[in-house]
């Protein structure tokens, strides 16, 4: 079965700039709709008619791009965008963000990792309520600090890809029994 990727650069990144990753993260057949700058609301049009439930998984990558003032989106409209999404069913997985090291302009970094824990929060709690697995990307890169993050201090670099592609393989597993 396929396993559906949508959300963010941090999904879209891997898929499209690791691709030797790709198959010991997600197995032989992926869909990938995640794309660099989606927001909450990005994720009906990723999704589409698709129904999450004929998926092996869906793993979502979610909650940076909204953290991001002015265009980002507040707490109710993130839980009500995620919300929507999860109660057409399926099996999900969910990436938590972690904290930036540089924020975009116009945006302040403080601001910015501190609306990332909310959201982060938001997608965890929704996600387990609906029976999925949410992993903290900031928890399993932890270890790497300053080398987890790509130049722009915003990016995941190849080396917590690495960290992280065995934890959403396993994760998967545990959904698709």
């Amino acid at each position: 079965m396929t396993v559906l990727l949508v959300g963010d650069s941090n999904l879209a990144r891997l898929y499209y700039e690791l691709p030797d990753l790709v198959p010991q993260a997600f197995g032989a057949d992926v869909e990938c709709r995640a794309a660099g700058g989606a927001w909450s609301g990005s994720l009906r049009q990723q999704i589409g008619d698709r129904a999450a439930s004929d998926y092996k998984a869906v793993v979502v990558s979610i909650g940076s791009s909204d953290s991001h003032t002015p265009y980002g989106s507040s707490p109710a409209a993130f839980r009500e965008n995620l919300s929507r999404e999860l109660e057409s069913g399926g099996r999900w997985i969910a990436l938590l963000p972690r904290d930036l090291v540089r924020a975009l302009d116009p945006s302040e970094t403080d601001e910015v990792n501190t609306r990332i824990r909310t959201f982060s929060g938001i997608l965890a709690e929704l996600v387990k309520a609906s029976g999925g697995i949410a992993l903290d990307v900031g928890a399993i890169t932890g270890t790497l600090a300053l080398a987890a993050y790509d130049d722009d201090g915003i990016h995941l670099t190849r080396g917590a890809y690495e960290k992280l592609v065995p934890e959403i393989a396993n994760a998967i597993k545990a959904v698709a029994r």
